[in-house]
Protein backbone atom coordinates (compact mmCIF):
# COMPACT_ATOMS: atom_id res chain seq x y z
CA UNK A 1 0.00 0.00 0.00
CA UNK A 2 2.90 2.51 0.74
CA UNK A 3 4.51 1.60 -2.23
CA UNK A 4 1.08 2.32 -4.64
CA UNK A 5 0.57 5.31 -2.54
CA UNK A 6 4.33 6.26 -3.17
CA UNK A 7 4.01 6.02 -7.07
CA UNK A 8 0.86 7.53 -7.08
CA UNK A 9 1.73 10.38 -5.26
CA UNK A 10 -0.86 9.98 -2.33
CA UNK A 11 0.98 8.56 -0.02
CA UNK A 12 -0.76 10.91 2.75
CA UNK A 13 -4.16 9.37 2.33
CA UNK A 14 -2.59 6.05 2.27
CA UNK A 15 -0.83 6.33 5.85
CA UNK A 16 -4.13 7.54 7.19
CA UNK A 17 -5.95 4.63 5.91
CA UNK A 18 -3.37 2.07 6.99
CA UNK A 19 -3.92 3.69 10.53
CA UNK A 20 -7.76 3.19 10.28
CA UNK A 21 -7.67 -0.37 8.77
CA UNK A 22 -5.00 -1.55 11.41
CA UNK A 23 -7.38 0.23 13.97
CA UNK A 24 -10.25 -1.74 12.78
CA UNK A 25 -8.12 -4.98 12.28
CA UNK A 26 -6.77 -4.35 16.18
CA UNK A 27 -10.83 -4.34 17.66
CA UNK A 28 -11.63 -7.67 16.01
CA UNK A 29 -8.55 -9.29 17.23
CA UNK A 30 -9.51 -8.12 20.31
CA UNK A 31 -12.92 -8.97 20.15
CA UNK A 32 -12.26 -12.43 19.04
CA UNK A 33 -9.66 -12.95 22.00
CA UNK A 34 -12.24 -11.85 24.23
CA UNK A 35 -14.79 -13.99 23.34
CA UNK A 36 -12.05 -17.18 23.21
CA UNK A 37 -11.12 -16.70 27.55
CA UNK A 38 -14.07 -18.11 29.31
CA UNK A 39 -14.06 -21.45 26.94
CA UNK A 40 -10.23 -21.62 27.37
CA UNK A 41 -11.18 -21.23 31.32
CA UNK A 42 -13.56 -23.98 31.24
CA UNK A 43 -11.34 -26.27 28.78
CA UNK A 44 -8.46 -25.72 31.31
CA UNK A 45 -10.35 -26.24 34.12
CA UNK A 46 -11.63 -29.77 32.75
CA UNK A 47 -7.83 -30.76 31.96
CA UNK A 48 -7.54 -30.24 35.55
CA UNK A 49 -10.20 -31.72 37.23
CA UNK A 50 -9.86 -34.90 35.05
CA UNK A 51 -5.96 -34.90 36.85
CA UNK A 52 -7.07 -34.62 40.04
CA UNK A 53 -9.61 -37.11 39.59
CA UNK A 54 -7.12 -39.72 37.91
CA UNK A 55 -4.15 -38.88 40.13
CA UNK A 56 -5.77 -38.24 43.52
CA UNK A 57 -9.18 -39.52 43.76
CA UNK A 58 -9.42 -42.74 41.94
CA UNK A 59 -6.47 -44.38 43.60
CA UNK A 60 -8.49 -44.35 47.44
CA UNK A 61 -10.71 -46.65 45.47
CA UNK A 62 -8.48 -48.83 44.33
CA UNK A 63 -7.29 -50.40 47.29
CA UNK A 64 -10.78 -51.07 48.00
CA UNK A 65 -11.44 -52.58 45.04
CA UNK A 66 -8.08 -55.01 44.98
CA UNK A 67 -10.19 -57.29 48.19
CA UNK A 68 -13.16 -57.40 46.66
CA UNK A 69 -11.60 -60.37 44.03
CA UNK A 70 -14.44 -60.31 41.96
CA UNK A 71 -14.68 -59.12 38.37
CA UNK A 72 -15.04 -55.14 38.11
CA UNK A 73 -17.17 -53.74 35.22
CA UNK A 74 -15.79 -52.87 32.14
CA UNK A 75 -16.24 -48.98 33.15
CA UNK A 76 -14.03 -49.06 36.38
CA UNK A 77 -11.60 -51.10 34.92
CA UNK A 78 -11.02 -49.19 32.15
CA UNK A 79 -10.90 -45.39 34.76
CA UNK A 80 -8.66 -47.90 37.29
CA UNK A 81 -6.35 -48.46 33.93
CA UNK A 82 -6.37 -44.89 33.24
CA UNK A 83 -5.48 -43.97 36.41
CA UNK A 84 -2.41 -46.20 36.12
CA UNK A 85 -1.39 -44.82 32.95
CA UNK A 86 -1.24 -41.66 34.37
CA UNK A 87 0.22 -41.96 37.87
CA UNK A 88 2.87 -44.24 36.58
CA UNK A 89 3.77 -42.71 32.86
CA UNK A 90 2.10 -38.98 33.91
CA UNK A 91 5.65 -37.67 32.68
CA UNK A 92 5.86 -39.72 30.01
CA UNK A 93 2.28 -39.36 28.17
CA UNK A 94 3.22 -35.38 28.93
CA UNK A 95 6.72 -35.78 26.77
CA UNK A 96 5.19 -36.87 24.17
CA UNK A 97 2.73 -34.68 23.43
CA UNK A 98 5.02 -32.45 23.51
CA UNK A 99 7.19 -33.93 21.14
CA UNK A 100 3.94 -34.48 18.85
CA UNK A 101 3.17 -31.17 19.24
CA UNK A 102 6.81 -29.78 18.11
CA UNK A 103 6.79 -32.14 15.22
CA UNK A 104 3.15 -30.78 14.41
CA UNK A 105 4.37 -27.71 14.06
CA UNK A 106 7.90 -28.44 12.10
CA UNK A 107 4.62 -29.89 9.33
CA UNK A 108 2.64 -27.02 9.52
CA UNK A 109 5.54 -25.00 8.25
CA UNK A 110 5.60 -26.91 5.16
CA UNK A 111 3.91 -25.75 2.17
CA UNK A 112 1.87 -29.36 2.04
CA UNK A 113 1.55 -29.17 5.86
CA UNK A 114 -0.06 -25.91 6.19
CA UNK A 115 -2.08 -26.13 2.87
CA UNK A 116 -3.75 -29.18 4.54
CA UNK A 117 -4.06 -27.57 7.67
CA UNK A 118 -5.89 -24.72 6.14
CA UNK A 119 -7.68 -26.63 4.07
CA UNK A 120 -9.54 -28.75 7.72
CA UNK A 121 -10.12 -25.58 9.42
CA UNK A 122 -12.40 -24.35 6.19
CA UNK A 123 -13.89 -27.64 6.68
CA UNK A 124 -15.02 -27.22 10.39
CA UNK A 125 -18.96 -26.69 11.20
CA UNK A 126 -18.34 -23.52 12.81
CA UNK A 127 -15.00 -22.54 13.01
CA UNK A 128 -14.60 -23.15 9.06
CA UNK A 129 -17.33 -19.94 8.61
CA UNK A 130 -16.13 -17.84 10.89
CA UNK A 131 -12.80 -18.17 9.82
CA UNK A 132 -13.87 -17.31 5.83
CA UNK A 133 -15.68 -13.98 7.42
CA UNK A 134 -13.13 -12.89 9.39
CA UNK A 135 -10.93 -12.96 5.78
CA UNK A 136 -13.47 -12.07 3.91
CA UNK A 137 -13.79 -9.22 5.99
CA UNK A 138 -10.47 -8.44 5.87
CA UNK A 139 -9.88 -8.82 2.38
CA UNK A 140 -13.04 -6.46 1.70
CA UNK A 141 -11.67 -3.68 3.36
CA UNK A 142 -8.08 -3.78 2.44
CA UNK A 143 -9.64 -3.47 -1.05
CA UNK A 144 -12.23 -0.91 -1.22
CA UNK A 145 -8.94 1.03 0.97
CA UNK A 146 -6.90 0.65 -1.97
CA UNK A 147 -9.64 1.39 -4.78
CA UNK A 148 -10.11 4.28 -2.40
CA UNK A 149 -6.76 5.58 -2.70
CA UNK A 150 -6.43 5.42 -6.22
CA UNK A 151 -4.85 1.65 -6.42
CA UNK A 152 -5.35 0.01 -9.96
CA UNK A 153 -8.23 -2.75 -9.19
CA UNK A 154 -5.54 -5.58 -10.31
CA UNK A 155 -2.78 -4.05 -8.14
CA UNK A 156 -5.78 -3.39 -5.10
CA UNK A 157 -6.25 -6.95 -5.94
CA UNK A 158 -3.10 -8.78 -5.35
CA UNK A 159 -2.07 -6.38 -2.29
CA UNK A 160 -5.47 -7.31 -0.68
CA UNK A 161 -5.28 -11.53 -1.43
CA UNK A 162 -2.02 -11.31 0.73
CA UNK A 163 -4.49 -10.57 4.46
CA UNK A 164 -6.14 -13.45 3.88
CA UNK A 165 -4.38 -15.30 6.11
CA UNK A 166 -5.35 -18.79 4.58
CA UNK A 167 -3.81 -20.10 0.99
CA UNK A 168 -6.28 -21.83 -0.27
CA UNK A 169 -8.53 -18.97 0.32
CA UNK A 170 -5.59 -16.82 -1.72
CA UNK A 171 -5.34 -19.51 -4.11
CA UNK A 172 -9.03 -19.15 -4.71
CA UNK A 173 -8.86 -15.22 -5.09
CA UNK A 174 -5.39 -15.10 -7.66
CA UNK A 175 -7.87 -17.29 -9.77
CA UNK A 176 -10.37 -14.71 -9.62
CA UNK A 177 -6.94 -12.10 -10.05
CA UNK A 178 -6.29 -14.14 -13.59
CA UNK A 179 -9.72 -13.61 -14.80
CA UNK A 180 -9.77 -10.07 -14.21
CA UNK A 181 -7.05 -9.64 -16.35
CA UNK A 182 -8.59 -11.09 -18.93
CA UNK A 183 -11.74 -8.46 -19.21
CA UNK A 184 -14.29 -10.00 -16.39
CA UNK A 185 -15.85 -7.97 -14.20
CA UNK A 186 -14.50 -7.98 -10.37
CA UNK A 187 -18.08 -9.68 -8.79
CA UNK A 188 -17.79 -12.37 -11.93
CA UNK A 189 -14.48 -13.17 -11.06
CA UNK A 190 -15.40 -13.90 -7.53
CA UNK A 191 -18.33 -15.87 -7.65
CA UNK A 192 -16.35 -19.14 -7.82
CA UNK A 193 -15.52 -18.49 -4.67
CA UNK A 194 -18.76 -18.81 -1.84
CA UNK A 195 -16.11 -19.86 0.42
CA UNK A 196 -15.53 -16.20 0.57
CA UNK A 197 -18.30 -14.66 -0.90
CA UNK A 198 -21.84 -15.54 -0.58
CA UNK A 199 -24.48 -14.96 -3.63
CA UNK A 200 -25.95 -11.59 -1.71
CA UNK A 201 -22.47 -10.33 -1.60
CA UNK A 202 -21.89 -11.24 -4.73
CA UNK A 203 -24.85 -9.25 -6.27
CA UNK A 204 -23.86 -6.32 -4.41
CA UNK A 205 -20.35 -5.52 -5.58
CA UNK A 206 -21.55 -6.16 -8.94
CA UNK A 207 -24.35 -3.42 -8.69
CA UNK A 208 -21.12 -1.26 -7.06
CA UNK A 209 -19.07 -1.64 -9.97
CA UNK A 210 -22.32 -0.55 -12.40
CA UNK A 211 -22.81 2.90 -10.54
CA UNK A 212 -19.10 2.99 -9.75
CA UNK A 213 -19.04 3.34 -6.00
CA UNK A 214 -16.80 -0.06 -5.86
CA UNK A 215 -14.37 1.62 -2.84
CA UNK A 216 -16.98 2.76 -0.35
CA UNK A 217 -19.64 -0.95 -1.21
CA UNK A 218 -16.43 -2.91 0.24
CA UNK A 219 -15.95 -0.99 3.00
CA UNK A 220 -19.12 -1.00 3.76
CA UNK A 221 -19.41 -4.76 3.22
CA UNK A 222 -16.39 -5.31 5.34
CA UNK A 223 -18.59 -2.80 8.27
CA UNK A 224 -22.01 -5.18 7.42
CA UNK A 225 -19.45 -8.49 7.34
CA UNK A 226 -17.23 -7.60 10.88
CA UNK A 227 -20.90 -6.75 12.64
CA UNK A 228 -22.36 -10.47 11.23
CA UNK A 229 -18.93 -12.13 12.31
CA UNK A 230 -19.10 -10.23 15.81
CA UNK A 231 -22.54 -11.74 16.48
CA UNK A 232 -21.86 -14.84 14.96
CA UNK A 233 -18.48 -15.19 17.34
CA UNK A 234 -21.10 -14.03 20.14
CA UNK A 235 -23.51 -17.27 19.67
CA UNK A 236 -20.62 -19.60 19.16
CA UNK A 237 -19.17 -18.61 22.71
CA UNK A 238 -22.60 -18.62 23.88
CA UNK A 239 -22.81 -22.42 22.13
CA UNK A 240 -19.43 -23.58 23.54
CA UNK A 241 -19.93 -22.13 27.50
CA UNK A 242 -22.97 -25.13 27.76
CA UNK A 243 -21.22 -27.82 25.70
CA UNK A 244 -18.08 -27.83 27.79
CA UNK A 245 -19.95 -27.28 31.44
CA UNK A 246 -21.57 -30.62 29.72
CA UNK A 247 -18.23 -32.46 28.69
CA UNK A 248 -17.06 -31.29 32.52
CA UNK A 249 -20.13 -32.68 33.87
CA UNK A 250 -19.57 -35.94 31.82
CA UNK A 251 -16.43 -36.53 32.38
CA UNK A 252 -16.84 -36.31 36.20
CA UNK A 253 -20.09 -38.20 36.29
CA UNK A 254 -18.85 -41.15 34.10
CA UNK A 255 -15.74 -41.45 36.69
CA UNK A 256 -18.05 -41.36 39.49
CA UNK A 257 -20.82 -44.07 37.76
CA UNK A 258 -17.37 -46.09 37.23
CA UNK A 259 -16.21 -46.10 40.99
CA UNK A 260 -19.76 -46.19 42.69
CA UNK A 261 -21.14 -49.03 40.27
CA UNK A 262 -18.24 -51.52 42.08
CA UNK A 263 -19.88 -50.38 45.26
CA UNK A 264 -23.37 -51.22 45.16
CA UNK A 265 -22.36 -54.62 44.52
CA UNK A 266 -20.57 -54.91 47.49
CA UNK A 267 -22.87 -56.90 49.27
CA UNK A 268 -22.91 -59.23 46.57
CA UNK A 269 -19.29 -59.85 47.01
CA UNK A 270 -19.25 -60.12 50.48
CA UNK A 271 -22.44 -63.02 50.80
Amino acid sequence: MVAAGESGGFLDVVLNQIADFQMRERELRSRIISAMIYPAVLLCLAVAVLVFLLTFFIPRFQAIFAGFGAQLPLITRIILSASEVARHYGVLVVLVLVVGGFLARRVLETERGRRAWESLILRLPTFGRLSARFAMTRFCRMLGTLIGAGVPLVNSLSVARRSLGNQILVDAVTASIDRVKEGESLAASLADTPTLFPGSMIEMISVAEETGRLDSELVRLADAADSDLDRQLRMAVALAEPVMLFLLAGFIGTIFIGMVMPIFSLQDYIK
